[in-house]
């Protein structure tokens, strides 16, 4: 991994994500260990985890936080789990550089 919660890949990024559904609010926490000792950002979201409501509002989410077209983030790991893969598509080499300083400005815990 490069920066922590970050995958480059040949069309784009991947980000892993712990999201927290039925949050007071929609926001990044942070940043955060995993049990398999990894990093993962933290996320909440206000709407529920049902019918992929909380899933298109994490989407909704990153696309405000890091400046990006929604068109450009899927989920493609975990869409019934709280632990989820984000796929952002682009040039890999302008997305890290757009993010990693986005993601480092996270607080770590």
């Amino acid at each position: 991994m490069l920066d922590g919660p970050i995958i480059l890949t040949r069309d784009g990024l991947r980000v892993a994500i712990r999201l927290s559904p039925r949050a007071r609010s929609d926001r990044l926490l942070g940043i955060v260990a995993t049990a398999e000792g990894g990093r993962t950002v933290k996320a909440s979201v206000t709407a529920p985890a049902r019918d992929g409501q909380a899933n298109e509002a994490l989407l909704q989410l990153l696309a405000r936080a890091w400046r990006l077209p929604r068109r450009d983030l899927s989920i493609v790991v975990g869409a019934a789990s709280r632990s989820k893969i984000v796929r952002i598509a682009g040039e890999p080499r302008q997305l890290i550089a757009k993010l990693s300083s986005e993601i480092a400005s996270l607080p770590s815990g």
